[in-house]
């Protein structure tokens, strides 16, 4: 596969006002030969500051994709740039695009990211100088980093021919090393236990109503909360952004007044990209005061779609008038521990209250357990289970705490009888589920209801 290492090339040449900027005023820059190291890399991002573009073990490869959102060629292969990226991020590949022209401004190229359903950011390169380190003179064109920080490939993107070989250079240098998890084939002589029937439809009923329809710079929306504060308002949490782990990652809160019935308008509580803002849940403590747990995503921009959640610090913030005013953010328990919310905490008789999270302790993905005693006013760590993730509890007749967790095929079940210090191992239960985040309540009869 020598011929990988060749620059791809390149077919129908595209005249726009990136080509003509790079050819008339591009500094000159002695191009990068395949297998050089690249060096420094600088772009700007949304908020027109410095961004080093650095690899880590966080990826295999960094591919930058050289494009604009005035381009014919690059509208028109834009669709098959997306389906490689979709591709080749499961590989540990992380896209970013780059626009090498002083025209399009960031707010241009964010508006064209949303519009386009794009899952990769578009940074700025005014000045051209990244384009000229790789000699890219034409768009859509892309070159390959690796993980040394070497230049592995390099080619256009406007052609069938080009898109495969990029494909080609992925998986031949790349995919290789990426750990794929193999199914062992059944002998067609082995013949298994009958399968169960399973329920496949059900009856559901529900209500539900539009908090907003739209909010300016941000396409997709996740992990939504809500809390009815002391005076009787609903709150709800949830971020958004242009896609998940994108660099305009922002927390919002909107809130309904008892007795009215639409909504008033998002406030952006944490804009991105820093810090930039993850899973947040918002509740009341056992004193009346509303807060706000939310994770920092830490990890090295640009972050792949997706992706990110394993380098998340927790911090904190919370209101004694409601959610009108906050206090700072501030680390939360434990500065140092990777840890992301999903589900409100669950109130014990004691007062207590238990705060489940996502977690990677020694290294070790799970679950662990943070508990408010007297009602939130001191925090401390509870235990810790690596039998599944987002877990969500509450506390049983007996005292005892229930929780389910997140995994597939089988939510998985422990418990705990002393207020969540210690859990049991998580065995399987019942309720099947394809790794979706679930959401868990008591109503008054003791009845639980299960949502995922």
């Amino acid at each position: 596969m020598e011929n990988l290492l060749m620059r791809g090339s390149v077919g129908i040449k595209s005249v726009t006002l990136s080509c003509l900027w790079l050819l008339l005023c591009a500094p000159v820059f002695a191009e990068i030969e395949l297998g050089q190291p690249v060096g420094e890399i600088s772009v700007l991002d949304a908020r027109d500051q410095q961004m080093a573009v650095t690899n880590t073990k966080e990826r295999t490869a960094i591919a930058l994709v050289f494009l604009s959102s005035r381009s014919d060629a690059v509208e028109q292969s834009l669709g098959k740039i997306s389906a490689l990226y979709r591709k080749h991020r499961r590989l540990g590949v992380v896209y970013m695009g780059v626009c090498s022209n002083d025209v399009e401004t960031a707010e241009e190229l964010g508006n064209f990211v949303r519009d386009r359903g794009l899952i990769f950011t578009i940074y700025r390169d005014p000045k051209a100088a990244v384009a000229a380190k790789f000699g890219i003179t034409e768009i859509p064109s892309v070159v390959l980093i690796d993980a040394e920080g070497r230049l592995i490939y390099q080619g256009g993107l406007e052609s069938q021919a080009g898109q495969l070989a990029l494909d080609a250079a992925v998986v031949e240098k790349i995919g290789s090393r990426a750990k794929i998890a193999d199914v062992k084939p059944t002998p067609i002589g082995q013949v298994g236990e009958k399968s169960k029937p399973a329920r496949t439809h059900g009856l559901l009923s529900y209500s539900s109503e539009l908090i907003f329809e739209q909010i300016p710079d941000a396409a997709v929306y996740h992990c939504s909360t809500i809390a009815q504060a002391p005076n009787g308002d609903l709150l709800s949490l949830w971020y958004g952004g242009s896609y998940e782990s994108s660099d305009d990652q922002t927390l919002f809160l909107a809130r309904r007044a008892p007795g009215q019935r639409d909504w008033q308008p998002p406030v952006a509580l944490i804009r991105g990209p820093d810090p930039l803002p993850g899973n947040g849940v918002i509740f009341v403590d056992g004193h009346e005061r509303v807060w706000i747990v939310w994770s920092r995503m830490d990890s090295v921009r640009p972050i792949g779609r997706g992706q990110g959640w394993d380098r998340c610090h927790l911090l904190a913030r919370y209101s004694t008038d409601n959610g009108v005013t906050w206090s700072k953010d501030t680390d939360f328990v434990d500065s140092k521990l990777l840890a992301v919310p999903r589900n409100p905490p669950g109130k014990t008789s004691s007062g207590d209250l238990v705060l489940p999270l996502e977690a990677i302790v020694d290294g070790v993905e799970g679950s662990i357990f943070l508990i408010g005693e007297d009602g939130g006013k001191r925090w401390r760590k509870g235990g810790f289970t690596p039998g599944g993730n987002q877990p969500a509890v509450i506390e049983r007749d007996d005292k005892s705490l229930f929780a389910l967790m997140r995994k597939a095929p089988r939510l998985t079940q422990i418990e705990s009888r002393d207020g969540g210090d210690h859990w049991t191992d998580a065995v399987a239960s019942t309720l099947r589920n394809p790794d979706s985040g679930i959401s868990m309540t008591q109503l008054a009869n003791g009845h639980l209801v299960v949502i995922f």
